[in-house]
Order: C-alpha cells, then sequence, then structure tokens
C-alpha cells in the first residue's frame, strides 16, 4: 500500500510541476499582454486580470505543494538545533502529521465551498469562481498523500541549516 502511495506521490508532483510551470506562463502572459492593451494601445483588456489572478491561483497552490513533496519549504529550525538527535526526529514527525493534519482539514473545508463557488461566475472570463477552488482541494490531497508518505520515510536527520557558533 505505501509503495503505491509513494508512487502516486511521485506522479502528483510530476503532474504539478507540470501543471505549476503552465500557469506561470499564463500569469506573466496575461500580465504582460494587458500591460501592453492598456498603456501602449488605451484599450484595456477586461480577461488578462483575471486570467492572471487564475494562474497565479494555480501556480501558488500546485507548487507550494511539489515543494512540500521535496521537503523544499524554507524552515526557521532555531528550536531543533537545541535538541538531541530524537528530539529533532520527533520534532520533525510531530510536525508532518501536524501538517498532514491541518491541509487535509483545509481539504474537507474546500469541498463545502466548491460547489457554492461553482454557481458564480469570473467576471471577464464567463468560467466558475470553483476554478480557484480546484487546485486548493487538489494541494490538499496531494499534501495529505504526501505527509502520509513522509511519515513512512522521515528524514533520518534533518538537514542543518546555518549553525551559530559562539
Amino acid at each position: 500500500m505505501i509503495a503505491w502511495l509513494r508512487n502516486l506521490d511521485l506522479l502528483l508532483g510530476r503532474i504539478e510541476l507540470v501543471i505549476a510551470a503552465f500557469a506561470l506562463l499564463i500569469a506573466t502572459s496575461c500580465v504582460a499582454i494587458g500591460v501592453f492593451f492598456r498603456s501602449m494601445l488605451d484599450d484595456p483588456l477586461a480577461w488578462t486580470n483575471e486570467m492572471g489572478v487564475l494562474g497565479l491561483v494555480w501556480l501558488t497552490f500546485l507548487g507550494s505543494s511539489a515543494v512540500y513533496k521535496e521537503r523544499g519549504h524554507l524552515a526557521v529550525d532555531a528550536v531543533s538545533f537545541l535538541l538531541p538527535a530524537r528530539g529533532r526526529r520527533m520534532l520533525a514527525l510531530t510536525l508532518i502529521v501536524l501538517m498532514g493534519a491541518s491541509i487535509a482539514i483545509v481539504g474537507w473545508h474546500m469541498l463545502t465551498l466548491i460547489p457554492l463557488q461553482h454557481r458564480k461566475m469570473i467576471s471577464g472570463l464567463d468560467m466558475p469562481r470553483s476554478l480557484h477552488g480546484v487546485p486548493l482541494l487538489w494541494m490538499a490531497v496531494s499534501m495529505t498523500i504526501a505527509s502520509i508518505c513522509q511519515l513512512f520515510d522521515p528524514p533520518a536527520e534533518p538537514v542543518a541549516g546555518v549553525q551559530a557558533t559562539g
């Protein structure tokens, strides 16, 4: 079962990176097109702002999920330096559980919010507003799976950052 979850986690991470890259391309293109039409042609396009925001939403949530899988988020680990090796390991496991549980709760609440969002439209795009909530739900499911995988494969030793000497 855990091998299947690890493979799913890896696949989701790859898909997330591709979609996040595409979302970055959409967001930057829409902003550039919007600026060009607004400043050079003095004829703003209504859809560029909304599409740019949608691209940034997808980039933010799928990108954060992909980074979480690679354990690439920034962390302040000043407290962990004070702990012995076993304490650092317990702290790492506790943080994995807390992250997985909190993001699962966010996903659960998104299940109730997306149907409400779907009834409203994004002005300028004629698309349902639920397109803003879908990447958050995806991130919640994906990061929960990643947290479960990390519980069974925690880091042997938390990566040491800059250590104070004195």
